[in-house]
């Protein structure tokens, strides 16, 4: 019984982001969790540019598409509230690409590949960390109009 209830202890203390009070909070909290793994993975690589790239460890992956899905239902809510377009858009690319940066990172032949990878994914975790507090109050503000906010705008800055 012990076993069970110190089990069960561990699994809601590692879903406890997952019940933050709003779902900016989620992903805020998420994002602030991921950057500790996301950093240290990026000093591992870094350490072995010209190595072969290590294996993307399968609980960071599946962490970051739990931070991917949480950031796209995110990205809905603002558009289903009538939420600023720049919030929806900028979590619908934060949902992207994290994907993209997955895939980047486990295709990559060595480390300063997977690197780059993880750093790309760094940048943008610290850009929800600073960026979800902002859809509290403006999840429910007028958007410009439903017609304008079905469509993100494409940025090649990066």
């Amino acid at each position: 019984m012990k076993r069970l209830l110190a089990t069960l202890a561990i699994a809601l203390s590692a879903i406890a982001p997952a019940h933050a009070d709003t779902l900016a909070d989620q992903v805020k909290a998420e994002a602030q969790r991921l950057l500790v793994q996301v950093s240290a993975a990026e000093s591992t690589a870094k350490a072995r540019p010209g190595a072969k790239a290590p294996v993307v460890a399968p609980a960071l992956v599946s962490d970051l598409q739990r931070f991917s899905l949480a950031a796209s239902r995110l990205s809905i809510e603002i558009d289903q509230r009538g939420g600023p377009t720049d919030l929806r858009c900028i979590f619908r690319g934060m949902a992207e690409e994290t994907g993209k940066q997955l895939d980047v990172a486990a295709k990559a032949t060595t480390g300063g590949e997977q690197a780059k990878a993880y750093a790309r994914l760094t940048h943008m975790l610290k850009d929800a960390v600073e960026i979800a507090p902002a859809v509290g109050g403006n999840a429910t503000a007028a958007s410009s109009s439903r017609a304008a906010a079905a469509q993100c705008p494409a940025s090649t800055d990066f």
